[in-house]
């Protein structure tokens, strides 16, 4: 597991990046003026977006950003909602995030952020009389509207997420305890659970939750020094006392992470996907049926296909390659281009496997394919240029 502190810090300094390439420098130097003029961003995290909710009876402001490979795939993705995506620096950093594991430790995701430019607390009950009219206009305009709005849309898979933080995260928490169908998996940093805490423990003991015989997860993370201890403490012990079996229940108390800990969402995804890629180090990819029988047995776990990702396959083919078992390498790739025929991988891995063959045309023809797809792929063009010389 990467070390947590260095992942937060590769992650700001990416949005730092694309902060300094997306803003017009002012230099002296004119050559250098022009070239910070006409530069693209060196990172993209989404793109705003709308949508007119009858249910609100107002436009809801959404942030989108969706996975690299997203236009050229035909894939479908699970699909994670964030709550309060207005706090911007929060929304780059799961989309970031998102990116960095996508396909190494967690599945690809689109990501739905949804700006909550009132504030979080428009999501709680109202304090003098407890009133959860709002909120539960919320989860009306979540499942009527919004999501359909999104698998209208995008390639989704049939795999939701809810995120939320603070207050937002209270609101995953009820969200959950009232439409516990709506999404798979809930996702609740520093929830403040101090609101009508008897109502919530009354819907946990008699509430839908108690009864669902699909598949679903809370996990809760918090920081030791937010007062929060006791309170989680006490929804816990009735959590435990009254979920179903298909129910599955996570707290992480971190210590010293303040409010809303930077960590959580890297440790939110990694429990919900704990296993997506097990074979590490890379020498127990044994071969290509225990690779594909291994996300057969996802797919059936989370409900949707889950293909092996391309990265693994090459990974996989290339140490076949090197073991000089060239059948099954070339079984690999042919698997590759069949799954991912859009995939500059698949045909760069087939040109290896045509050039430890001998093929050294037929490697060359292969390798220019996946320049065709991506005329910036470095990893081809050192190949190319080998066969070339």
């Amino acid at each position: 597991m990467r070390n947590y502190n260095f992942i937060i810090l590769i992650l700001v300094f990416t949005l730092f990046l694309n902060a300094c390439n997306t803003k017009k420098q002012k230099v002296n130097d004119p050559d250098l003026t022009r070239l910070t003029e006409h530069s693209e961003p060196a990172v993209t995290l989404g793109e705003i977006s709308s949508l007119q909710s009858k249910v609100l009876n107002k436009t809801i402001p959404l942030s989108i950003h969706l996975p690299a490979n997203y236009d050229s795939s035909r894939k479908t993705y699970p699909v994670l909602y964030m709550l309060g995506s207005d706090y911007r620096a929060r929304f780059a950093m799961l989309a970031s995030t998102l990116d960095y594991m996508g396909e190494g430790q967690i599945p690809e995701m689109i990501l739905i952020g949804i700006d909550l430019p009132e504030g979080n607390s428009i999501l709680l009950p109202t304090r003098e009389k407890q009133d959860t009219t709002i909120p539960d206009s919320y989860i009306n305009f979540l499942e009527k509207e919004l999501m359909p709005h999104v698998d209208n849309t995008y390639r989704t898979a049939p795999y939701n997420v809810l995120y939320g933080a603070s207050n937002s995260g209270f609101f995953t928490v009820y969200a959950l305890l009232n439409k516990p169908h709506l999404f798979n998996g809930y996702f609740a940093s520093s929830p403040s659970l101090m609101h009508i805490p008897t109502v919530l423990q009354q819907k946990i003991k008699s509430g839908p939750l108690k009864s669902i015989a699909e598949n679903r997860s809370l996990h809760i993370i918090y920081s030791d020094e937010e007062g929060l201890t006791d309170i989680v403490s006490e929804f816990s012990r009735v959590v435990e006392e009254h979920i179903p079996e298909s129910f599955t229940y996570k707290v992480n108390e971190l210590v010293n992470q303040g409010h809303v800990p930077a960590m959580d969402f890297i440790l939110f995804l990694l429990a919900l996907y704990p296993d997506f890629n097990p074979f590490n180090p890379v020498e127990n990819l044994e071969s290509l049926d225990k690779v594909t029988q291994h996300f057969d047995r996802l797919s059936k776990r989370y409900g949707y296909e889950i293909k092996p990702p391309i990265g693994v396959i090459f990974n996989l083919g290339f140490h076949t390659i090197l073991s000089k078992d060239l059948i099954a390498a070339e079984e690999i790739f042919q698997y590759s281009i069949e799954v991912y025929p859009e995939g500059k991988e698949s045909y760069l891995g087939m040109g290896l496997v045509r050039r430890a063959q001998g093929q050294l045309e037929s490697a060359k023809v292969m390798i220019e394919k996946a320049l065709t797809i991506d005329p910036e792929f470095s990893l081809a063009k050192r190949w190319l240029q080998r066969l070339e010389k």
